[in-house]
């Protein structure tokens, strides 16, 4: 059952961390997240943590996304301290980033809900686009998006959310994220693309490995 939601069923703000990692530094790179980033940023009321490794696309080799009520979370006192007071390890460990991209991204609906499960959380595997528009084309996209394409994936039979942000922070405006439950159906046939329109456009597909 597929439903067409007018407002967010995990909070309208979205932080996106990508970035690449030299391999001697990756050892402690999911244990720094779930022992020093992810308890401090649920104490402050974010809703959900997960951390991706890149499976297909042009991305960078890992995504780390923060779910939170709104994407004011970020610019609040509680959220500033944290970046204001790093202790050590955060510190180090944020120098050790290569090609970084951070994205703060404010919801657009509406979404599409098709899971049947808890989408309280991050699925286990996850598409994310990043493109821009040609002013001229942005209108036509967003009528596109909202009436062709989420409709169409709607049809899919198997579990999965859309979900459509505009970057607040970011070198890139617009972001698709597409949630599933299995590997196979983010490399379905069913799966359709994006269109014509968008340009300096990355497509990445990444894995679950971490969650708080």
């Amino acid at each position: 059952m597929s439903n067409l939601k007018d407002s967010p069923e995990s909070g309208s703000g979205l932080l996106a961390i990508f970035c690449d990692l030299d391999e001697p530094d990756r050892a402690d790179f999911r244990p720094w997240l779930s022992e020093d980033m992810f308890p401090t940023r649920n104490a402050i009321g974010f809703n959900t943590c997960a951390s991706y490794d890149l499976i297909a696309g042009n991305g960078q080799q890992f995504v780390t996304l923060y779910e939170m009520p709104s994407l004011g979370h970020l610019y609040g006192e509680p959220y500033q301290a944290l970046r204001q007071t790093r202790g050590p390890r955060d510190a180090a460990y944020h120098a050790k980033f290569r090609n970084p991209d951070r994205y703060t991204l404010a919801w657009v609906g509406p979404e599409l809900v098709c899971a049947a499960g808890n989408v309280q959380d991050l699925a286990p595997f996850i598409q994310m686009d990043r493109f821009d528009l040609h002013e001229s084309d942005v209108q036509t996209f967003n009528i596109w998006f909202v009436t062709v394409y989420l409709p169409s994936i709607a049809q899919l039979s198997y579990n999965v959310r859309v979900r459509r942000y505009l970057s607040m922070e970011g070198g890139i405006a617009h972001v698709v994220l597409h949630e599933f439950t299995g590997p196979s159906q983010v490399d379905g046939d069913g799966f359709r693309n994006l269109g014509e329109l968008p340009v300096r456009r990355q497509r990445g597909r990444y894995k679950k490995v971490i969650a708080g």
